[in-house]
């Protein structure tokens, strides 16, 4: 009986200890998101009042419409100096460069991971960890001779600069990935093309890549969220062309207008939590397969 009353007991304890760290890494990971978007509700004066509020009194979209459409609509001392008017075209150039780095990374790192999973030539796997070890390389150490070869082609302060900044940095992630998911895709059926006289274009085309459907869009989702999100490469390589780096204009070196950042931060969140929301079921099943069993 005591056994049976200590096991019970310990799966309460462990019940309990699950639940209290779930919800202690929801708070971790929500409270932040909240407030940023109850900050960009509020008004200047609302949030700078104590004690906080958690919850606005006065909802407000007036960060909003001086955020999108360039309105002076939060006047006071916080202001972010006439940046707004960029914040739409900025969103434009975020989105192309975003669309053209994961259209790069699946054709290229599609076709380099096929390669590394179906053929064993000569120093293939010295060749794979090369790959891979670049994806470890420091971005600041790379900046200076990135810099110089961009220039060079006359690339500097052009989306195609940081297209192809993104997709080299990105390759390595997309390679290893879809290498581990090629090779849990079984070789019959692609054998089987080949027999009937497909060529190898034909059969990864047209047999392999639609069975590796749920690993490309996986891959795809992620290359768009990096895209996105970097700041680094942007804010060196050109004058602010993309959401990120224009966030910066939200700040001097006296003020943050806080209310302008987190409304212009929420509008810049959308589209990356949209695309991963939308294909939520194949990244999962994408990132388990190829990264997992791999």
């Amino acid at each position: 009986m005591s056994y049976s009353y200590g096991k019970y007991w310990h799966i309460i304890i462990r019940s309990l200890a699950t639940y209290i760290a779930f919800f202690c890494l929801l708070f971790w990971v929500g409270f932040p998101v909240y407030y940023m978007l109850i900050t960009s509700f509020m008004s200047a004066p609302e949030l700078g009042a104590k004690p906080p509020n958690w919850i606005p009194k006065q909802p407000t979209i007036a960060n909003y419409q001086e955020v999108v459409m360039g309105e002076t609509a939060v006047r006071g001392e916080h202001r972010s100096h006439g940046e707004f008017s960029r914040m739409m075209p900025a969103l434009l150039n975020s989105t192309i460069v975003s669309v053209l780095v994961v259209f790069l990374n699946l054709i290229i790192g599609g076709m380099a991971a096929y390669a590394f999973s179906r053929f064993d030539f000569r120093l293939a796997r010295i060749a794979y960890l090369g790959v891979l070890m670049t994806r470890v390389l420091p971005a600041l150490s790379l900046i200076v001779p990135l810099f110089i070869i961009l220039r060079k082609l006359a690339l500097i302060n052009t989306i195609w600069a940081l297209v192809l900044t993104y997709t080299i940095f990105i390759l390595p992630l997309t390679i290893w990935i879809l290498r581990e998911y090629f090779d849990t895709l079984a070789r019959d059926i692609e054998e089987m093309a080949l027999i009937d006289g497909a060529t190898r274009w034909q059969a990864f085309r047209m047999v392999v890549a639609p069975l590796a459907v749920p690993g490309l869009i996986a891959v795809g989702v992620m290359s768009f969220m990096e895209a996105w999100s970097e700041f680094f490469f942007a804010l060196t390589l050109t004058n602010s062309l993309t959401y990120p780096p224009l966030l910066m204009s939200y700040r001097n070196l006296a003020q943050v207008n806080w209310n302008g950042l987190a409304a212009a931060t929420t509008i810049g969140v959308i589209p990356p939590v949209t695309v991963a929301f939308v294909f939520q079921r194949y990244l999962v099943r994408g990132l388990s397969e190829g990264a997992v069993k791999g």
